[in-house]
């Protein structure tokens, strides 16, 4: 795993417990075709998008938009 991975599932880890890693490999799946084990920093705008738009279903718009400025602020 890269380094820029571990790093998102650091944070990932705080909002979504023990799923964050199977929300991340869904999201780099099925919207930048690509795996999370292979992250760049070329992948984090794409992925913080969909980590606001995705998260926001499951923990709710302001939790969501935290998790993915954290991530954005990566790159």
């Amino acid at each position: 795993m890269s380094d820029l991975s571990n790093q998102v599932l650091n944070i990932a880890v705080a909002y979504l417990g023990p799923a964050a890693r199977q929300f991340l490999e869904r999201q780099c799946s099925a919207h930048l075709s690509s795996s999370f084990e292979t992250l760049s920093a070329g992948d984090i705008p794409e992925l913080g998008k969909w980590i606001n738009i995705s998260a926001g279903l499951v923990i709710g718009k302001d939790k969501a938009e935290e998790f993915s400025s954290k991530v954005l602020a990566l790159k």
